[in-house]
């Protein structure tokens, strides 16, 4: 592809690489808005709003998995999640972060990451006993069970949190550095590889 082509590449519905990175050289407040809305767009459009509408729990946190780590490539600015102990890195982190939405995680993350992340991605099936509902509490440790409803709701609101977390920071914040990073990226990988 040459650069035309590549600024004219969609990103989502209504912004193209080449508007998202006018935006990133103007960083003023309509430009924020617009990155704001694109980013919102992403993961909303992308992952969240098909979420609500699934009934199947399995399905629900396969995509909730993808959601978290490309979530946090965001939060810090990370190309990729690839590399030994980063996945797992990125969803300890994420249950850090979002600790009062997933009350008893942070704990379980390394068998989270393991047993559901890697086990429905890799396996399509969650391994070490864990089973995926859709009712009861969002997590017992000692049946080892997630309700995958409940679980899609507090990442609705990790989203939520992280967006206003972007409207409310200006573009020196940490935040904003990390997310102008991914949104690089996010264009470069736009370009087609020899």
């Amino acid at each position: 592809m040459t650069q035309k082509s590549i600024n004219n590449f969609l990103l989502t519905d209504n912004a193209t690489v080449g508007q998202a990175k006018q935006w990133m050289n103007k960083l003023d407040n309509e430009a924020k808005i617009n990155l704001v809305k694109l980013i919102y767009h992403r993961f909303h459009n992308r992952y969240i709003k098909h979420l609500n509408k699934l009934d199947s729990g399995f399905l629900k946190m396969a995509i909730s998995c993808l959601t978290i780590e490309t979530l946090e490539s965001f939060r810090q600015g990370k190309k990729d999640t690839k590399g030994k102990g980063v996945g797992q890195k990125m969803f300890k982190d994420f249950f850090v972060i979002e600790q009062k939405l997933f009350p008893g995680f942070k704990d379980i993350a390394a068998d989270f990451y393991s047993s559901i992340r890697c086990g429905i991605l890799h396996q399509s099936e969650t391994t070490n006993a864990w089973r995926i509902l859709r009712k009861d509490d969002l997590l017992d440790k000692k049946k080892k069970t997630i309700n995958a409803t409940k679980f899609v709701k507090a990442l609705e609101k990790a989203l939520d949190n992280y967006i206003d977390c972007l409207k409310t920071s200006d573009f020196t914040s940490i935040v904003w550095k990390h997310a102008l990073f991914k949104i690089e990226d996010v264009c470069e990988n736009c370009k087609s590889k020899p």
